[in-house]
């Protein structure tokens, strides 16, 4: 990586980890550029604006997650309906952080999806992204025969990953891990593999 790119960088996660906290709306260019540590002229040489700043921040964020999924969602060694729930466990990591500021991801599409067409097309393609990932390991354990839910694979897993969604919303309103235990519980249930 040259300078330029590390310093672009540095500049990228300093700000995302203000904006995760704080919200697109809550978060400054000059908060951006005290977070890195930087003159606010060096914000300019890398982005356009702080919207063009989110949309490359998710950029990173995606690319991250798509790295990490793979490694949960692609290990053929393991059952697919345990790597589905490892996926699940495995995510919120990310979303959790003592439960305080939550899912990046979810956070920017519920606060800028009517205010910017670019962050929300973005984001889109981002939870598209999900479910297709989830959908093909669905399809993989009905092929094997460990899926037993009559419910197709594609609507299946827009609904989990729906419900995972709203689960980080709730995690992040009741700032306690009850959604996220109970959405783990019916999992079986919803799959049609009870214990």
């Amino acid at each position: 990586m040259s300078k330029r790119e590390l310093k672009k960088d540095h500049l990228l996660d300093a700000g995302l980890q203000v904006m995760a906290t704080r919200g697109y709306n809550g978060t400054s260019i000059k908060d951006i550029v005290d977070a890195a540590d930087v003159p606010k002229g060096s914000f300019y040489t890398y982005f356009k604006s702080k919207e063009d700043f989110a949309v490359e921040a998710l950029e990173k964020v995606t690319e991250e997650r798509i790295q990490h999924n793979r490694h949960l969602l692609g290990n053929r060694s393991i059952p697919p309906l345990e790597r589905l729930n490892r996926f699940f466990i495995g995510n919120i990591g990310g979303c959790e952080e003592g439960i305080k500021g939550g899912c990046f991801i979810g956070n920017m599409c519920q606060e800028m999806s009517d205010s910017s067409e670019v962050i929300r097309l973005k984001v889109r393609q981002m939870l598209r992204n999900n479910t297709q990932a989830i959908e093909d390991v669905l399809e993989e354990a009905r092929l094997d025969g460990s899926l037993k839910s009559t419910i197709s694979s594609a609507v299946l897993a827009e609904f989990l990953f729906n419900a995972w969604e709203g689960t980080l919303m709730r995690m992040k309103a009741s700032k306690c891990r009850e959604p996220m235990n109970a959405f783990l519980m019916l999992l079986p249930e919803i799959l049609g593999n009870r214990p």
